[in-house]
């Protein structure tokens, strides 16, 4: 079984336009809250391990693996970052 952390909501669309004094800056009190939630959650993991030796549960670190979008966007491509797109922005697949 495969358990997702939360990732960075503080830093989402909704979050940045609802919550930020800038609309860029992400939200830390949520984003606190989510590392919270995670480190419970890491922790149920490890438990579920010890007390069934027979199941494995792995625990994936979304938050984590998104701070690194966020902390240098270029290494990853920095369109979306940067720019709103849509379906129509893609060319057709034939």
């Amino acid at each position: 079984m495969v358990l997702f952390g939360i990732g960075q909501i503080g830093c989402s669309p909704n979050e940045l336009a609802r919550n930020s004094p800038d609309g860029k800056t992400c939200v830390d009190r949520i984003n606190v809250a989510n590392q919270m939630f995670n480190n419970r959650l890491k922790g149920l993991t490890d438990q579920f391990n010890s007390q069934m030796p027979d199941a494995r549960v792995i625990y994936i670190n979304s938050y984590g693996i998104f701070q690194d979008i966020i902390s240098n966007p270029g290494a990853f491509g920095n369109y979306f970052l940067t720019k709103t797109f849509y379906i129509h922005d893609f060319p057709e697949q034939h």
